[in-house]
């Protein structure tokens, strides 16, 4: 089924190359969103089947392409109104990236060889980087180049660990499958799986955004059209979880686990003090958005850090990252379409301008600042409940967390009562989206109202 969604999806590339109007192009883009909920729903009905020998339908993967389909559909009703005073050329290659985009980060998703997930996180970078270049300006071909060369040398480093675990291989008669690799690491040398984890958590961090190489998801998401941002910072960061997760589920129980989580620790704790302070700088709102998606990764390595448990509540925090940041960003567009500026100087009353929209706005803050009932309050509260044995630790989380909920407070607050700047604004609304954004949020904080026993469970078998 898997091959016949690739082919299905190459089709659908070529007639948008071959479409002569706008409208022909949205609809093979919503015909492709279809196809892709057929394809979810094969992953459901064969659960851990395995095709083309290296794509596994495991419940780890079928979690993230739900989301990733519930994302991409509302990301393509935002485009479609952020866009339409594009040009044919412009509009063609955007969606032409977008199906891409979807169709390798959902690939990778399932993937269940290392250098098959390898290949397809390289291949993420070409797609994104188009949608990066949508405007074609000077600043936007730069940031497209940075992104490119910086995600190329993660990718690169990343491989090093590859070649690591490869050679973990070289007494065994397996591939370089997940489970081949988890035959091996049972007598392989610490020095080399230490070596090969540092490497591969380094290399793909310029996909998952935390430090060292978070910057370029900042600069991406700066420049690239709002709605395509919502991708960015949940699927293509989710994709970059899942293959340092397969890895690093790898290690438990081996010897040097505990080393691998102190590592997590330590890169989780950095992650989160670099994100603080620029939360306190920034002034522009994606970017704004885009710092709050490193904090919550942060979050998410120190969660992993703490065990099998925090393991799940880390697939957890990130799931439900993923449907709130959406929503924020996707709200976000709709702010930068009224005041055409995203800079928080030159937005204000935007309670005025719009009450659904500022009440959409809000809700994101309750859930990005992990206010109950917010579902990121769950995950939060696990770690520093875990992390209380170390006061210093229980201190510094505290105070990372009331410096952000206080700045993310302040931003939010000046943009929907701040001083409306002196322009004519162009608001127009649109039910169909907002219903969208609603939609989203309003699973995101029933998730933290209620957690399901079947979700709990799965959660909970994925971390063994």
């Amino acid at each position: 089924m898997i091959l016949v969604y690739f082919i299905f999806s190459i089709i659908i590339g070529v007639l948008m190359l071959l479409a002569s109007n706008k409208e022909r192009i949205f609809m093979l883009t919503a015909i492709f969103l279809g196809a892709q909920a057929l394809f979810l729903a094969h992953t459901i009905l064969n659960r851990n089947g395995v095709e083309l020998g290296c794509f596994r339908y495991d419940s780890l993967g079928i979690l993230f392409f739900a989301v990733m389909a519930i994302i991409s559909v509302a990301v393509f009703l935002h485009s479609r109104q952020y866009l339409h005073k594009e040009n044919l050329r412009k509009l063609r290659f955007y969606n032409l990236a977008f199906v891409a985009l979807c169709v390798v980060v959902g690939s990778a998703y399932f993937s269940d060889n290392v250098t098959v997930t390898w290949v397809l996180i390289e291949a993420t970078t070409i797609t994104a980087a188009t949608l990066i270049y949508h405007r074609r300006t000077p600043r936007a071909l730069e940031a497209a180049w940075k992104y490119v060369f910086i995600c190329s040398l993660g990718i690169l480093i990343a491989y090093l660990g590859i070649l690591f675990l490869s050679i973990m291989l070289k007494n065994h008669h397996g591939n370089m499958s997940f489970g081949s690799l988890a035959e091996a690491i049972r007598t392989a040398d610490p020095l080399y799986l230490k070596l090969a984890f540092v490497l591969v958590l380094t290399g793909y961090s310029c996909k998952m955004e935390f430090f060292p190489l978070y910057p370029i998801g900042i600069d991406a998401n700066h420049v690239t059209p709002t709605p395509m941002s919502a991708m960015f910072s949940t699927a293509v960061v989710n994709m970059g979880f899942i293959a340092i997760f397969r890895i690093y589920s790898l290690l438990i129980g081996t010897p040097v686990f505990v080393w691998a989580q102190n590592v997590m620790f330590i890169t989780g704790v950095v992650t989160l003090l670099v994100a603080t302070v620029y939360i306190i700088q920034v002034q522009h709102c994606k970017r704004l958005f885009a710092y709050s998606t490193v904090e919550n990764m942060g979050f998410v390595l120190l969660l992993l850090s703490t065990g099998k448990t925090g393991m799940a509540y880390a697939v957890f925090h990130i799931l439900m990252h993923s449907l709130v940041k959406a929503a924020a960003f996707l709200q976000l567009a709709q702010i930068g379409r009224t005041y055409g500026s995203y800079r928080t100087a030159n937005i204000g009353e935007y309670l005025k301008v719009s009450k659904t929209g500022s009440l959409i706005l809000i809700f994101c803050l309750f859930g990005l600042t992990a206010i109950p009932p917010s579902a990121l309050f769950i995950s939060e509260m696990f770690v520093v409940a875990e992390l209380s044995r170390n006061t210093f630790t229980t201190i510094f989380l505290i105070c990372m967390i009331c410096i952000i909920l206080y700045f993310l407070c302040f931003k939010f607050l000046r943009i929907l009562y701040g001083k409306k700047p002196d322009k004519e604004l162009t608001h127009t609304p649109d039910k169909l989206t907002s219903a969208v954004r609603c939609a989203m949020l309003g699973l995101f904080f029933f998730f933290g109202i209620y957690q399901p026993q079947w979700l709990m469970k799965i959660l909970f078998e994925i971390t063994g």
